[in-house]
């Protein structure tokens, strides 16, 4: 190998080929010297747009107030196990988780930041445009949510997200995943050892 291997995967979380095919540059990674630059790309650009709605803040408020006296309010009734959300009431949009990966990446957690929601939604059936998801997922790896709260409300992230969709679409990305290896675009999914060959033909460039 002749250094690093620079990929640009773009994907969306909703996506079981992104998933799989996250997992195996996981894996790769430990094999070869990879540095890895997720970007968004939104399957349901046309979905609505989460919303934090005024409910969602009082709730929030409330919580955090109970979190810092050192109570937190229980995200089950007393007594009922967690059960996985029904796919039919899970978020369409995957702007918002998007959005907290983008404050992720800026703290140079966005691969931690991925993993846990990824388990969040693939193996307890999450819902992705909950900001209760997105807080037990911060909170797993230690960011700081009472900045990562307020900064998610404001939308600042917002406008990144879908600059980052459209300007993937314009480079003639239209299916999730999309990896650029080695100035090569690869569409779809791609099985473990084409990613692999993939990225050490790259390697040896």
């Amino acid at each position: 190998m002749s250094g690093n291997i620079s990929v640009t995967v773009w994907f969306d979380y909703s996506c079981p080929h992104c998933h799989r095919g996250l997992g195996w540059l996981d894996t790769l990674s430990g094999e070869l010297p990879l540095i890895i630059d997720r970007r968004p790309y939104l399957l349901r650009p046309d979905a609505p747009l989460n919303a934090l709605l005024a409910q969602d803040r009082i709730t929030e408020t409330r919580s955090l107030s109970q979190a810092e006296s050192g109570r937190r309010p229980p995200l089950a009734p007393l007594g009922a196990q967690p059960a996985a959300e029904p796919f039919s009431s899970r978020s369409l949009s995957t702007v918002l988780v998007h959005e907290a990966t983008a404050f992720a990446k800026d703290q140079g957690r966005d691969r931690d930041f991925y993993l846990v929601v990824a388990e969040e939604y693939w193996q307890r059936g999450a819902d992705l445009g909950s900001i209760y998801t997105l807080r037990r997922s911060a909170i797993k790896i230690g960011l700081d949510w009472g900045t990562m709260w307020p900064t998610l409300e404001s939308g600042h992230y917002r406008p990144w997200v879908m600059e980052e969709h459209r300007a993937a679409v314009e480079r003639g990305v239209k299916v999730a995943p999309s990896y650029l290896i080695g100035g090569k675009m690869y569409a779809g999914g791609m099985g473990l050892d084409a990613l692999r060959a993939a990225l050490e033909e790259a390697g040896s460039a």
